[in-house]
């Protein structure tokens, strides 16, 4: 039976897969997802099926299981949209996220707390909301082509990755893989304090926002396969969709062993170019 003002299911609602709240939780619970914990998800609503009660029942479901009184829920609220001006218009409040029905539900529940970078903001709810958030707009240290803060020391990337934050995707691939970015710029900043005198040279050919440069991109559909080598993902199932699970930590290192060990295989050719004169330097520069 219908509750009270709900609208009837349309024919292709009819035929999809029912998903109610207690199976998402579940779900998460079978990944180990527990209460007290912190859990970032990347997320599509449709591919689950049909979610009763929407986006609000998928943000419900993992609040049961976190214990807001004492986990958190984080929520990705990119806004990747006319991107050449997202600094000038970015509005912490108004700006709506960009990947997703659960992203944009939950930026605007009464209990969200959205961090402030135009680009790459998260929204969290729980315990924890106000400390993984509050640092964004004042981070540094990490150039990137989103800027230092994106994924700089005091952002929120860097506290899901120095708390070892449970990393899920749901109904979404590793493609959407965010911290990877975090990961990239982590690397570089490695290799330019590693490069010594010339690395403030080096620093200045790396692609910052709206500069040219060159950085190391490389398609994140690779990151399931590395994880999955290292025992590292675990799977179950919500629906029509596949959850995968990882943690920040190894999803962040994975990414950087593989840039430091492989990049042959994975890099452009400028970059590749880049990070063998930064090699030659840091070699230099040893004592």
């Amino acid at each position: 039976m219908l509750s009270r003002g709900e609208p009837p299911l349309t024919m292709s609602e009819r035929k999809k897969t029912t998903v109610r709240r207690e199976d998402i939780s579940e779900a998460l619970r079978e990944v180990g997802v527990g209460a007290g914990e912190v859990a970032i998800v990347h997320s599509s609503l449709s591919s689950m099926g049909w979610v009763e009660g929407g986006a609000d029942t998928v943000i419900d479901a993992f609040l049961d299981v976190l214990d807001p009184t004492r986990g958190t829920l984080v929520l990705p609220t990119l806004c990747q949209r006319d991107i050449e001006h997202r600094f000038e218009r970015w509005d912490i409040e108004r700006s709506p996220s960009d990947v997703g029905a659960i992203t944009e539900t939950g930026r605007l529940r009464p209990d969200a707390v959205r961090s402030d970078h135009a680009t790459h903001s998260v929204a969290a709810i729980g315990a924890q909301a106000h400390e993984i958030t509050e640092g964004h707009g004042r981070a540094w240290g990490r150039p990137c082509p989103w800027g230092p803060a994106a994924f700089g020391f005091g952002s929120p990337w860097q506290w899901l990755y120095d708390h070892d934050a449970h990393y899920l995707f749901l109904g979404v691939t590793t493609s959407v893989n965010t911290i990877g970015h975090f990961a990239q710029a982590e690397f570089v900043r490695q290799i330019i304090e590693e490069a010594g005198p010339v690395g403030e040279r080096l620093a200045r050919e790396i692609k910052e926002w709206q500069r040219p440069g060159v950085w190391p991109q490389f398609s994140f559909e690779l990151c399931e396969r590395w994880l999955r080598e290292r025992d590292a993902m675990r799977y179950a199932t919500i629906g029509e969709a596949t959850l995968r699970a990882t943690r920040a930590r190894v999803n962040v290192d994975t990414i950087i062993e593989k840039l430091r060990t492989e990049p042959e295989t994975i890099v452009p050719d400028d970059f590749l170019d880049w990070l063998r004169r930064a090699r030659r330097a840091a070699e230099e520069h040893q004592p």
